[in-house]
């Protein structure tokens, strides 16, 4: 997330990539809002909006934390374990944050074909495959970022926690689709 390079009179932090990420991210999330809420699906709407907003809080601890961590690189007066610990803040605060983005698309995808399509199969399907494509995705990018080292990737305990979060989601959009249970 981050790149510290040494040399004799300063260290650089790059985390401005980060951060133009995250603004991004709060920007397409307030938009995405104010847009469902225009045209909004009957079911489904609350979980989604509370998941955006959610969001919204996160991406900006992410944009917030690596500002941080670039303003102690550069003054110099922080070690670079805490500095350190400010990145990886942000990351898993962005981390949590997409995952959050990515349960509220399922659900308004989920909730706005069903109410458009009425419950046939291509309605559970849209979810899945949208989960499903997010997760090669993510396996992609874990085996580019650990080298080969798939096994790794796997171990990754934050990504995991965040994918069995994107599980229960679909679970209860399965259950939803079965009329188990309803999403509000």
């Amino acid at each position: 997330m981050y790149i510290m390079e040494q040399n004799n009179e300063a260290k650089a932090l790059n985390v401005r990539d980060w951060m133009i990420l995250s603004t991004t991210m709060i920007g397409a999330v307030l938009t995405i809002l104010a847009l469902i809420w225009q045209s909004h699906p009957s079911t489904g709407i609350v979980s989604a909006t509370f998941l955006l907003m959610l969001s919204f809080v996160f991406f900006v601890n992410s944009v917030s934390s690596n500002s941080r961590a670039n303003f102690e690189a550069k003054a110099g007066k922080m070690s670079e374990k805490k500095i350190r610990r400010f990145v990886t803040f942000a990351e898993y605060s962005f981390g949590f944050g997409f995952t959050l983005v990515i349960n509220g698309f399922s659900i308004l995808g989920y909730e706005y074909l069903l109410e458009f399509m009425g419950r046939q199969l291509y309605v559970l399907i849209l979810p899945i495959a949208f989960l499903l494509t997010a997760w090669i995705i993510i396996v992609i990018y874990n085996s580019i970022s650990y080298s080969g080292k798939f096994l790794k990737g796997l171990r990754s305990t934050k990504r995991n926690l965040w994918t069995l979060l994107e599980i229960i989601c679909l679970v209860f959009i399965a259950l939803d689709f079965f009329g188990i249970i309803l999403i509000p």
